[in-house]
């Protein structure tokens, strides 16, 4: 017997960012024929407040309240972009970050703004973006921009140990897009070697890389480039033409690092697309995860 798909999950904080990242995660949830859930994170009141006429109880009633409209609103917004949408909605108590970096033990991929009503926008990914980045357990999405997806998903290869993750996510996102993927690696500048020599190199052991994946979706197709120059300059000079730009968190030429803030890189804070990323831990939709079990301890469902 096949066990329910694990969701895709988004988070949901009453602002237009949230919402945005709750209409692409729809179209990805229909997709990929998985349910939806919506998330959303109350944060408790620390004490009681004697000076004013309510209780810390009152607090936390109208803070669950609030939480329960904002889901009500989210999901409406969902069933606009797909009505026949499998949808679960639950309100959860505790800080935003930790909450979401639990709820993907359980998910297909985790989708979330890139801002939200509290002004967290840390370059890239924002705040909880940026947790799940580095503590997440399946794919991260961070929607920037208002545009529709379209063009080819453009993934970033650092070193194969680092990317091989996010390249194979990347072929999943083209295949249930029906676009082509477009490999990104980029060429130190400072390397005084053989020009045509070297690209012709980094080149063909990409493509000995990219043709194991690619054998398992025959559909898409591929496109290999080596381009010279800075990881975050390069990913977002291609990105403009992408409808997904996917990386992965660690290597050395860059693209991992690009995305955590490392000193002296181009943040691709100014991506005009969603931008997904993949740690090498971070198994894909399709592979097998150990599972975490959820405590209902101060969640509403």
């Amino acid at each position: 017997m096949v066990g329910k798909r694990e969701p895709v999950v988004t988070g949901v904080d009453g602002s237009e960012s949230a919402l945005r990242a709750v209409r692409w995660a729809a179209g990805e949830a229909v997709r990929s024929e998985r349910p939806l859930r919506l998330v959303h994170a109350c944060v408790p009141p620390g004490h009681d407040y004697p000076n004013l006429e309510v209780t810390a109880a009152e607090v936390r009633e109208a803070m669950w309240a609030t939480g329960a409209r904002r889901l009500e609103a989210a999901a409406e917004v969902a069933r606009t972009s797909a009505p026949s949408l499998e949808i679960e909605a639950g309100a959860r108590s505790g800080d935003p970050r930790a909450l979401m970096v639990d709820e993907s033990w359980r998910a297909a991929v985790v989708v979330v703004g890139s801002r939200g009503l509290g002004g967290a926008g840390r370059l890239l990914l924002g705040s909880s973006g940026l947790a799940l980045a580095v503590h997440g357990h399946c794919p991260v999405v961070v929607v920037r921009g208002d545009r529709t997806r379209s063009g080819p998903v453009l993934v970033g290869v650092d070193d194969w140990g680092g990317s091989a993750a996010a390249v194979r996510f990347a072929f999943q996102e083209a295949s249930t897009l029906g676009v082509p993927v477009t490999v990104l690696k980029t060429w130190p500048e400072v390397e005084s070697s053989d020009s045509a020599v070297a690209r012709e190199l980094y080149l063909r052991s990409l493509k000995k890389h990219i043709d194991h994946v690619a054998a398992d979706f025959p559909q898409v197709v591929p496109e290999c480039l080596v381009v010279r120059g800075r990881p975050g300059r390069v990913l977002l000079e291609y990105g403009e033409r992408a409808g997904l730009i996917v990386v992965g968190t660690r290597g050395h030429s860059g693209f991992g690092g690009l995305l955590l803030g490392s000193a002296g890189q181009d943040s691709p804070g100014q991506a005009p697309c969603p931008v997904a990323v993949v740690r090498p831990g971070a198994v894909p939709a399709f592979g097998i995860r150990q599972q975490k079990p959820l405590s209902a301890k101060g969640d509403r469902t």
